[in-house]
């Protein structure tokens, strides 16, 4: 009875090791996945910039923790020094300013994005890919 029960348990073992194998496979395989990401703070605020590839092409996400809901921000978002987005943005009811663009798989490798609250200091973000 014990040999069966250690066989047993053998096989678990055997198995788990297989299992935690394809996920360590499973985790390289998913980590190189073109992203570029940077994360700071400025005039108050956390933020979060990144770039990835997108259906083809590239997608810019910026995030930004403000300190209340209901804020408005004057946004600009440049690749290489021109213009891909501008306009204004609202904090949602958490404080959070979120965006997306998409911008020129091709173009340059440096992006910004600038952010003026009403009221307050401008906040910048750079991220080279």
């Amino acid at each position: 009875m014990k040999k069966k029960a250690w066989s047993i348990g053998a096989a678990g073992v055997v198995g788990a090791v297989v299992v935690a194998g394809v996920g360590v496979g499973a985790w390289a395989a998913f980590a190189d996945d073109g992203e570029t990401t940077d994360r700071g703070t400025c005039a108050g605020t956390a933020y979060e910039i990144s770039v990835e590839p997108d259906d083809g092409g590239l997608e810019l996400s910026y995030e930004l923790q403000s300190t209340g809901p209901g804020e408005v921000w004057q946004v600009l978002v440049e690749q290489g020094g021109t213009q891909v987005l501008a306009g204004e943005r609202t904090t949602d009811e958490d404080g959070e300013l979120d965006l997306d663009a998409a911008v020129d798989r091709d173009g340059a490798d440096d992006f910004t994005v600038t952010v003026t609250p009403a009221e307050g200091e401008t906040c910048t973000a750079t991220l080279t890919r």
